[in-house]
């Protein structure tokens, strides 16, 4: 039970940081198709597509709150998990 804790908990927290770290990139410029780059966009961009298709387009232009709000979807459905796995077991 303590290990499906820890590798649900470590889950959020490597895509909390690599949204944050897509965010640092925005501010540098890069090579797109680096690998590691490419990584960090192929694992974020699923779940900042979703927050992106809800939000309205003038909370994306000129500054996108698309990582703000994905941020957010992640704790609340971490913390919906979490609920549900007390409650079964």
């Amino acid at each position: 039970m303590g290990l499906m804790y820890k590798f649900l908990a470590s889950a959020v927290w490597v895509l909390n940081m690599l949204i944050v770290v897509r965010c640092f990139l925005s501010f540098i410029p890069h090579n797109p198709y680096g690998s590691l780059i490419r990584y960090v966009y192929e694992i974020t961009e699923p779940v900042l597509a979703v927050c992106r298709k809800f939000l309205p387009e003038s909370l994306r232009y000129p500054m996108d709150f698309t990582p703000m709000v994905a941020l957010l979807l992640i704790q609340v459905v971490y913390s919906a998990i979490l609920t549900v796995l007390n409650i079964l077991f």
